[in-house]
């Protein structure tokens, strides 16, 4: 297995002080695991798109643009 060392706030290096029961190893690697699952499927999905970026940029805009009309009318 490989090794990773990375900052975390000094609020929560404090609460996981406290909790030396729990195996934050694993927590971590379980939370890490969860997300790279996700970017995998996204991965896979996106691998089959013909978008462009700036098609993938006018359709962000446009539906930001909706949901701003619709949550805060003019």
């Amino acid at each position: 297995m490989s090794k990773v060392t990375f900052n975390i706030p000094s609020d929560i290096k404090v609460i996981i002080s406290k909790h030396s029961d729990i195996n934050w190893d694993k927590v971590i690697s379980d939370t890490l695991w969860g997300y790279a699952r996700k970017m995998k499927m996204l991965d896979s999905i996106t691998s089959k798109s013909v978008l462009s970026d700036k098609d993938i940029d006018a359709i962000d805009h446009s539906i930001k643009a909706g949901l701003l009309k619709k949550y805060h009318p003019a």
